[in-house]
C-alpha cells in the first residue's frame, strides 16, 4: 500500500444486491468531471499542427508528442523545471510504477509527478491519447478526481505534474466487490484482466494491487487504475451522458493559473 493511503479501524457499511457487495454511492454516482479548461493550449496548438504519426503509438510519435507538450508548456509559462519541484511537498521514497509522489500534508494533497508514457502500451494506441489520461479517470472516478497543474520534463522526456485529494481507507475491498463495483458502472471482464465497454477499460484493479481502497464511509476509492481510452476522447464523452464537461472559456480559470502563481518567481 502506497504511503499516501492512510488506514483506520472503523467498520464499514455495505449493501448487498444481486450476489454482489455494492457500497455506499455505487448506484447514485455524480457526474463524472471533464474539465478540459487546463487543456485549451495544446488543443488549440494541435489545431494548427500536421499530425504525421502522432495518431500511432510508436516510440517516434511518443517522443514528438512529447517534444509538443514540453514545448507549449514552456510557450505558455506553464512549465516547471524539475529543479523547483521538491517545493511540491515531502517527497516519498519509493516511486510508483508511472509516478514520483510529493505528499503535502497541509493541503491535504498527494502531488503526482507522472510519466505519461509508462505501461503506455496497456493504456493506448495513439500517443495523443496521453493528454486526456486524468480526464478519463475523472470521468469514471469522480471521487477521487486529479487536477492537471503543470508540465514539467526529466532528462527531456515529459511530465504531467497532477493532484488528488489525501485519502483516508481502512480496508482493501475483496475482488467480489471491485467486481460488482465496475459491473455497476457497465464495466464488464474482458480478458487479460481488463474490465470495459466499448469506449474505454481498466485494468490493475485486482486485490494484489493498490490503486482500490475502502474508505471508513463504506466507499470504494479508485485510486490510480491503468485506463485504456478505445475510441476519441469527444466520442466516449458522448457515450457517457452522466459526464460533466466543464471546460473553461476564460484563460485566467485554467487550472495552470494556480500553478503559475504557485511557483511565481
Amino acid at each position: 500500500m502506497e504511503d499516501y493511503a492512510r488506514f483506520t479501524t472503523d467498520k464499514d457499511d455495505r449493501n448487498g444486491t444481486s450476489g454482489f457487495v455494492f457500497h455506499k454511492g455505487a448506484g447514485s454516482r455524480k457526474p463524472g468531471d471533464c474539465d478540459r479548461g487546463s487543456l485549451r493550449v495544446f488543443e488549440e496548438r494541435l489545431a494548427c499542427e500536421p499530425y504525421g504519426d502522432w495518431l500511432s503509438g510508436s516510440r517516434e510519435a511518443q517522443k514528438a508528442v512529447g517534444k509538443f507538450i514540453i514545448e507549449t508548456a514552456k510557450d505558455t509559462g506553464t512549465y516547471i523545471p524539475e529543479e523547483q519541484l521538491h517545493t511540491l511537498g515531502e517527497r516519498k521514497r519509493l516511486p510508483s510504477g508511472e509516478s514520483i509522489i510529493y505528499e503535502n500534508a497541509a493541503q491535504g494533497i498527494v502531488y503526482k509527478v507522472r510519466d505519461p508514457f509508462a505501461k503506455f502500451h496497456l493504456k493506448s494506441e495513439q500517443a495523443l491519447d496521453v493528454l486526456y489520461d486524468h480526464i478519463a479517470h475523472n470521468l469514471l472516478f469522480p471521487e477521487t478526481k486529479y487536477r492537471l497543474i503543470g508540465v514539467s520534463s526529466i532528462l527531456d522526456e515529459v511530465r504531467f505534474i497532477i493532484a488528488q485529494k489525501f485519502f483516508y481507507a481502512q480496508d482493501i475491498p475483496t475482488q467480489q466487490q471491485i467486481d460488482g463495483y465496475l459491473a455497476s458502472m457497465g464495466l464488464m471482464p474482458e480478458e487479460r484482466y481488463y474490465y470495459g465497454n466499448e469506449y474505454i477499460s481498466v485494468t490493475d484493479v485486482d486485490t494484489n494491487s493498490d490503486n482500490v481502497l475502502l474508505s471508513d464511509d463504506g466507499r470504494l476509492l479508485f485510486i490510480d487504475p491503468i485506463i485504456k481510452i478505445k475510441k476519441p476522447i469527444d466520442e466516449i464523452f458522448k457515450a457517457y451522458p452522466f459526464a460533466k464537461d466543464r471546460t473553461s472559456e476564460n484563460k485566467n480559470d485554467s487550472l495552470f493559473s494556480f500553478f503559475r502563481k504557485l511557483f511565481r518567481k
